[in-house]
């Protein structure tokens, strides 16, 4: 026996091909097969419209999403690093034998009429690294004696 299979497709299908009656015929050596067959409407059911507006909305927002958070990650290390010290309670310089973590240094001869640079670099440095984060700094003018 010898048995043969072939997918038959129908590109165009009308309502009024619904209800013509289709005749099928095998012809192999002397013997004809012949089957009828009527179509049928399958069960085509589509995405409803807020289930694929969501899929879309997430397929362009999740790219964009990861984006940013890289951005954010690159222009706030320093940052995100202090803050993974800071709640770990790990610092991997603790125990490293030396006296300093960072020598802070500015231009303190060129006075602005602001001194922004001498308040950044004698108050709002050491607040931040030292009281907040543990940090020792090394600030010449507070930790360096004449000749040292």
């Amino acid at each position: 026996k010898f048995y043969v299979t072939r997918l038959l497709r129908i590109r165009k299908v009308t309502d009024e091909d619904m209800h013509h009656n289709f005749t099928c015929m095998l012809q192999a050596d002397e013997r004809t097969q012949i089957k009828i067959i009527k179509l049928k409407k399958g069960n085509t059911r589509d995405l409803p419209v807020r289930i694929f507006t969501t899929g879309m909305v997430l397929a362009v927002l999740l790219p964009c999403i990861a984006v940013a958070a890289v951005f954010a990650c690159v222009m706030f290390r320093v940052d995100l690093v202090l803050f993974y010290r800071n709640v770990c309670r790990r610092d991997d310089t603790a125990g490293d034998g030396k006296e300093y973590d960072a020598f802070v240094s500015y231009l303190k001869d060129c006075v602005s009429p602001t001194e922004e640079e001498r308040e950044f670099a004698l108050k709002i440095l050491p607040m931040v690294l030292e009281e907040n984060f543990g940090y020792k700094l090394c600030i010449f003018e507070r930790d360096v004696s004449p000749g040292g």
